[in-house]
Order: structure tokens, then C-alpha cells, then sequence
């Protein structure tokens, strides 16, 4: 599932840091990594030059991954979005800081487009996982906490199977819901959702060492930041609604949910 990842580079990008991202996504599963730079005509490196790109690619294969190097123009957002595609990549993977990527908080412009035009999946990596330091090994997933947000709905099912492959210690599932208008409807509600939850929990059991849910009341996005908080968790896993006529392509929950966590994303177009 994550066998293949897109990682965007730009000008400056460190070997060593691009080593310890390696270890990480080898962590997960990836065998194969395609490093895409876009070229910016207006930029003073926007030459033929891109032999800082083949220290990336040594650096990766270094550490035994399969490595390709590709490149595109105009667009930004639009060049990755559609090079994921051509490459078969499962996955792309964005680092939190970069100068054109995602900040602490907000959202860059690039990051922004891509988050909403990618039809691959798109890991926002932020504070946790930590990476490696120098000189150790891959990122361990003993204690790995993925929170999986989920409405039961087609949208929340696409990213199930991730879920899986992220094969951690720990799966906390969580779904949030309205509060009904009279006790009675409440009540079921409530059943319904804990059996949903009971029969989530089961089905992804075999792959962590712990699998706890629990519902909760309340504005979705505040909700799923609280509880990740709470949880410490290290990657929150949801998926992103397909837009409706003259909607936020993004969703306002999801984008709520990227721009807020302090965990990382992976986000399921």
C-alpha cells in the first residue's frame, strides 16, 4: 500500500535530512521513492543543473530504496498532483517545513492546492513521527498512535485499508456526531454508532497491539483535534470528501483537521 512515494524537493534540500525521511517511509513499508522537482523559469536554479538531485537520489539509495528522479514545470501543485499519477505513486509525502510547503500552522499556497487536487494519498508529515537522529535506525512502530476519524460514510471507508498498512501499537477510532432532538432517537443513535465502532474495532485488531473507539458529541474538526491532543497521537488518518458544485474541494472539516493538528496527516482523496 505504501510501496511507492512521491516526495517533492526543492533547491536546498539536505542528503541528511532526506536520509532520516527514508528510514521513515522504508519504516512503513516503501521500496521505491520518486524525487519530483518542478523548475520555476523565473527562479536563478531553474537551469539544467540538477546534480544537487542526484546527491538526494545516492542518499536514499543509501539506505536501500529504489530511487527515480523526475521533473516538471509551470504549474506547482498541479505538476505533483499529476506526476503521483503517472509514477503510480501510493503515496506523496509532504514535510511540514519547507519553504513552499506546509508551515506550523497554516497552510502555504502550494500545499494547499495539492491537498485539494491530489487524487493520491498525501502524508503531512508534522511534529510526530519524529525522525531518526543521526546515526539510527528506522522508526519503530511499536509505539506508533494512529487516530482514525471516521463518519461511516464512503469517504471515511476509502482510507480502512491504510489504516491497516500504518499497522501500529495503538488505533484509536473515532467518530463525532450531532446530538438528537429527544432522548429515545439519542439513545439508538448511540447504539448504532457503538456497534459500528464494535465491528470497526474487530476488523482492525490483527494489525495493532491496542484498538479502543469512542464517540463523541460535538464540531467534528475541534473534536478530532482534541482527542489527538489527548492521545499524543502521531499520524491522524481521514479521508476527504469528494466537492460538491461550488464547494471548498478540500472540505471545510478536513481542512480544519490539516491546518490545526499537531500530529501528522494522511489525507485519502
Amino acid at each position: 500500500m505504501f510501496e511507492k512515494t512521491l516526495i517533492p524537493v526543492a533547491y536546498g534540500e539536505r542528503p541528511d535530512e532526506l536520509r532520516k525521511i527514508g528510514n521513515l517511509l522504508k519504516s512503513l513499508g516503501s521500496e521505491s521513492i520518486c524525487l519530483f522537482h518542478v523548475s520555476d523559469s523565473d527562479s536563478f536554479f531553474g537551469g539544467s543543473d540538477l546534480s544537487w538531485l542526484m546527491l538526494l537520489k545516492e542518499a536514499l539509495e543509501e539506505i536501500g530504496l529504489s530511487v527515480d528522479i523526475r521533473t516538471g514545470s509551470d504549474h506547482i501543485a498541479s505538476s505533483i498532483a499529476e506526476a503521483a499519477l503517472l509514477e503510480g505513486a501510493d503515496e506523496i509525502y509532504l514535510k511540514a517545513k519547507r519553504r513552499w510547503q506546509l508551515r506550523s500552522i497554516l497552510l502555504g499556497s502550494v500545499s494547499r492546492d495539492l491537498l485539494r487536487l491530489a487524487d493520491t494519498p498525501v502524508f503531512v508529515h508534522k511534529i510526530r513521527p519524529l525522525l531518526p537522529g543521526e546515526g539510527e535506525g528506522t522508526i519503530t512502530r511499536d509505539d506508533l498512535i494512529v487516530l482514525y476519524a471516521t463518519d461511516f460514510d464512503e469517504a471515511s471507508n476509502r482510507p480502512l485499508p491504510f489504516v491497516m498498512q500504518f499497522n501500529g501499537g495503538w488505533c484509536h477510532i473515532l467518530h463525532v456526531r450531532g446530538r438528537r432532538a429527544d432522548p429515545i432517537s439519542e439513545e439508538r443513535k448511540s447504539s448504532s454508532i457503538k456497534e459500528k465502532l464494535s465491528s470497526l474495532e474487530e476488523e482492525l485488531r490483527p494489525y495493532y497491539g491496542r484498538v479502543t473507539s469512542e464517540q463523541r458529541i460535538g464540531n467534528t474538526a475541534h473534536e478530532v483535534l482534541f482527542v489527538s491532543d489527548q492521545i499524543k497521537a502521531d499520524v491522524i488518518v481521514l479521508g476527504r470528501s469528494r466537492p460538491a458544485f461550488l464547494s471548498s474541494p478540500m472540505g471545510d472539516t478536513a481542512e480544519r483537521i490539516v491546518t490545526g493538528s499537531k500530529a501528522s496527516i494522511f489525507l485519502v482523496p
